[in-house]
């Protein structure tokens, strides 16, 4: 498998949660993917299954989801897959009311499918396997009094070594027990972000501004915060190509660490991290890449609202092993927090 999984934990790490509302959750879930095939046609899919989670302050929490999806054929094959993934979910503004979240996800996939197309009977072609999936996307909380949390969330998902790279909505309700407890993190904030990518070197480039949403969490340094911006990318591929995937669609999944000092107008701060690339459209890019990416960015603060810019120079590796660098312009808007 081509996906370091060293990237994928560090990745989790740097957003990694450590409180939230209850102490603990539990309920059933409930999702529908969407596959491409190989012509670029969609399908849909259900899954259900149950999802329960130990929550630890007002941050974050981490959880298990077992997951079945009896029916993932896009081409006349058997494929169906059963998911057992840990999940990590991340809370900017804690957990209580109306509360958004950034998920990962790491788990083991058990696919079995068919090795090829047959019209009477493939039980000598069908075979199971395992294989890692992983996963990572964005969603809301609504919390119904203090024991009831339903839980909706949008994502890439991808099983490296099998035709399984998709986008999904998946739902879940939960009932909560315990108690709450205050984590490491302090302030936090979120808002709608805008970029565009303008290419280094490299085979890709944007079709059109990245659209997307700013995550950010203080912590109790006065010179450190956790941040996160997730993007929605149309890109292109650059020169001869081949239909489909001339031009992809992928979800930029960007934590990283911010290092700032904090004159009398707002913030300044440098931040680096990781960058999990995820396409979902039919193509040679189709999967997840990985990379790095590094840059400088400022808040200002005007009256209750937070302002930001920032700049960054990306770097990913596409799945031929070709690189692809770019510097990311963007902006965002948010309210204001407060230490």
């Amino acid at each position: 498998m081509r996906t370091p999984l060293v990237l994928l934990l560090l990745a989790l790490a740097a957003v990694s949660p450590t409180a939230a509302q209850r102490r603990f959750r539990i309920g059933p879930t409930g999702s529908v993917l969407g596959l491409q095939d190989l012509s670029g046609n969609s399908h849909s899919f259900n899954a259900f299954g149950g999802s329960a989670a130990l929550v630890t302050g007002d941050d974050g929490e981490n959880g298990l989801t077992v997951a079945r999806y009896d029916d993932l054929s896009t081409d006349g094959r058997t494929r169906r897959l059963t998911l057992f993934a840990l999940d990590s979910y991340y809370y900017p503004v804690g957990t209580r009311g109306v509360a958004p979240f950034a998920s990962t996800e790491l788990g083991l996939a058990r696919v079995t499918e068919s090795a090829q197309v047959c019209p009477l009977l493939c039980q000598d072609t069908i075979s199971t396997s395992s294989q890692i999936a992983l996963a990572f996307g964005l969603g809301v909380r609504i919390n119904a009094g203090s024991d009831v949390a339903a839980l909706i969330e949008g994502r890439f998902l991808q099983v490296p070594g099998s035709d399984i790279q998709a986008v999904e909505a998946r739902a879940n309700l939960s009932v909560a027990f315990g108690s709450p407890r205050r984590g490491e993190f302090t302030a936090g904030t979120f808002g709608p972000a805008v970029s565009y990518l303008i290419p280094v070197s490299g085979a890709l480039e944007a079709r059109s501004p990245f659209i997307g949403v700013r995550f950010r969490r203080d912590t109790k340094k006065a010179a450190s915060s956790v941040g996160l911006e997730v993007d929605f990318a149309p890109l292109k591929v650059k020169g001869s190509c081949s239909p489909p995937g001339c031009e992809p669609n992928a979800i930029l999944f960007a934590p990283g660490y911010e290092g700032s000092i904090r004159p009398a107008w707002g913030r300044f701060y440098a931040e680096a991290g990781f960058l999990l690339v995820g396409v979902y459209s039919e193509g040679p890019d189709r999967g997840v890449a990985e990379g790095l990416h590094g840059g400088i960015g400022a808040d200002f603060s005007s009256g209750a609202l937070l302002w930001n810019v920032n700049s960054r120079l990306l770097w990913f590796q596409r799945r031929d092993g070709a690189n692809v660098f770019g510097v990311q312009l963007g902006a965002s808007l948010s309210p204001r927090i407060g230490r």
